[in-house]
């Protein structure tokens, strides 16, 4: 029987894998598709604390600002020092792999969990490989298998409430601003998120979210902006940007997207499927060590990674509802604010893509009057 059993090899997965074997504990990493890191599901814009969290020269690219698009075409410009980074997402879950298999991680592709089941003692889980049903038993099991997590289906029976669909293209156009993000905001291009376009050198990554309807009814208009028959490929899916009131079971835990632990404000989810597994991995590590694999102890998980992130995520989420409701009116008298020198240099010197409730907390506290924005209908 395994220590661990780990389902989905997303950073999220891999890096749990890596953790714990990196301490010793036997771990099996099942990965759903015949190549981690694709189909690609994501734009690949992380901080530079995802990578040093990960031994990866996945970098294509550093953005230093971004250019926020109003509905009535006004556009204001914001900018920080420490740069982001745009990567290639598909290296990136290799490499966070590699660091799991070097570790001592069992990796297994072509791997589909079909049904998985606690019982007092065990885990079971029972995966299709290439055609053949395999049955594997383990102390603990470990969901890092996404919104559509297989793990919290069969053992929770529950979904994070709020879902974001993304529709997103490589698209054969060179942005002249290679060190900018361009962000787009109204009912053209989303349905209560936004639209993005991301250089990455000679290519560009644009695409939309929305809360409703699907995010494939926006993107025309928002693609219409970089020409026609550009498109290389298309990628994308849901992302899930509310939290699981529970977290853990009583011989399993969800990480990462499986989770719901996203950053409500962007979709990001590497960045709080890395901690979320950090966390995870340090519970687990205790709770097999002691020989006591419970629902008590793995409770510690859910404690742990609330106090790294849970008032970040529960705040963004506060704010990523009313952003949702926001009319193109109220967008264009949030420009007039947004745009004052005064406030363009809060979101300078504060912005933090990981932790936005800096930036938003500094700009409202000098102007109290965009909460009046925030919370109209019109």
């Amino acid at each position: 029987m395994r220590d661990v059993i780990v389902v989905g090899a997303g950073p999220s997965g891999s890096y749990m894998g890596y953790d714990l074997s990196r301490h010793g504990f036997d771990v099996l990493l099942l990965e759903e598709h015949k190549e981690v890191g694709r189909p690609v599901e994501c734009t690949g814009l992380v901080s530079e604390r995802v990578m040093k969290l990960v031994h990866t020269k996945a970098g294509v690219n550093k953005v230093s600002g971004a250019n926020i698009h109003f509905p009535g075409g006004e556009i204001t410009h914001v900018s920080k020092s420490e740069k982001t980074i745009v990567m290639d997402r598909e290296q990136f879950d290799k490499d966070v792999s590699r660091m799991a298999i070097d570790a001592g991680t069992d990796l297994c592709i072509d791997s589909r969990a079909i049904s998985v089941k606690e019982h007092a003692d065990y885990t079971e889980v029972k995966y299709r490989k290439a055609g053949k049903l395999v049955e594997e038993k383990a102390k603990v099991i470990v969901g890092a298998d996404g919104v559509n997590s297989r793990v919290r289906k069969d053992i929770y029976g529950f979904r994070p409430k709020r879902i974001v669909s993304a529709y997103q293209v490589d698209a054969a156009y060179e942005m002249q601003d290679q060190e900018s993000v361009d962000v787009y905001l109204g009912s053209k291009t989303s349905g209560g998120f936004f639209g993005w376009a991301t250089p990455a050198g000679p290519l560009t990554k644009i695409g939309t979210g929305s809360l409703y309807p699907t995010a494939r009814n926006f993107f025309n208009n928002l693609n219409s902006r970089f020409g026609k028959d550009r498109i290389l490929g298309i990628n994308g899916g849901a992302i899930p940007i509310s939290y699981l009131k529970r977290t853990y079971s009583d011989r399993s835990i969800l990480v990462g997207d499986a989770a719901g632990i996203v950053k409500p404000l962007s979709g990001g989810g590497i960045y709080t499927g890395i901690i979320s597994s950090q966390c995870g991995s340090q519970v687990i590590s205790s709770a097999l060590e002691n020989e006591s694999v419970n629902r008590r102890t793995l409770s510690q998980y859910q404690r742990k990674w609330k106090r790294k992130l849970g008032l970040e995520l529960w705040f963004d989420g506060l704010v990523q509802k009313l952003f949702a409701s926001l009319s193109d009116n109220t967008f264009e008298r949030l420009y007039r604010v947004i745009s004052r020198p005064e406030v363009t240099s809060v979101i300078n010197r504060v912005g933090d893509i990981d932790y936005p409730s800096k930036v938003v907390l500094s700009v409202i506290a000098k102007n109290p009057e965009i909460l009046k924005y925030l919370l109209v209908r019109k």
